[in-house]
């Protein structure tokens, strides 16, 4: 990282931004992501609480918008609107993963990184629609992309031959609220345990 003096003409080494349902503490935080590296220059955008980053190597953009971050939506009785926490939330999986694309164009003189207005020259973009579930294990993702998985669906991206296997299933209708994972989270003595749960 450049001295103070330096960042106000070069810009941040990297932006990052992550929502706060992640944790909202950081002890919780990190257990979401273990091992891996971000490059300078790159740039990481996570709005899904529901999150699992095992050994991912990121050089570029990889942005993961969720609809559901924290739950859905339901009416009430009185007509109200209520989040109902936890429930059909989009979850993002990456294991093993390295994305590689060309990412913010920090030469733009129209880049204002503050507002996180940015111009980008490639970008991985997972977006999440309802309940839906990304996951990628084993692949190095290269390039301009963007999936876009529908409610109620789970987009699994694999190793294929050649290049990538994608393969789009219908969540279970008896895993539609919890999903197919969750994290469950145990107190022990002050502090926060997070355990991975598949159903």
């Amino acid at each position: 990282i450049e001295a103070n003096e330096n960042y106000v003409d070069s810009g941040p080494p990297f932006l990052i931004l992550l929502h706060p349902a992640l944790g909202p503490l950081w002890e919780v935080t990190k257990q979401k992501f273990y091992g891996g590296s971000v490059s300078e220059g790159s740039e990481l955008q996570i709005e899904v609480a529901e999150f699992f980053w095992r050994n991912v190597q990121l050089n570029g953009s990889l942005i993961i918008i969720a609809e559901n971050v924290m739950g859905s939506m339901k009416i009430n009785e009185s007509g109200e609107s209520i989040l109902h926490y936890g429930q059909r939330c989009g979850k993002c999986k990456l294991q093993n993963v390295k994305v590689l694309n060309k990412g913010i164009d920090w030469n733009c003189g129209r880049n204002i990184y503050w507002k996180h207005d940015v111009q980008r020259s490639e970008m991985l973009q997972i977006i999440l629609h309802g309940n839906a579930e990304f996951e990628a294990t084993d692949v190095v993702l290269q390039g301009n992309h963007v999936f876009e998985v529908p409610d109620g669906h789970r987009l699994k991206i694999m190793p294929g031959s050649p290049g990538l296997a994608i393969q789009l299933d219908p969540i279970d209708q008896d895993r539609m609220e919890s999903g197919s994972w969750h994290w469950n989270y145990r107190v022990q003595g002050s502090h926060v345990q997070l355990d991975l749960v598949e159903s």
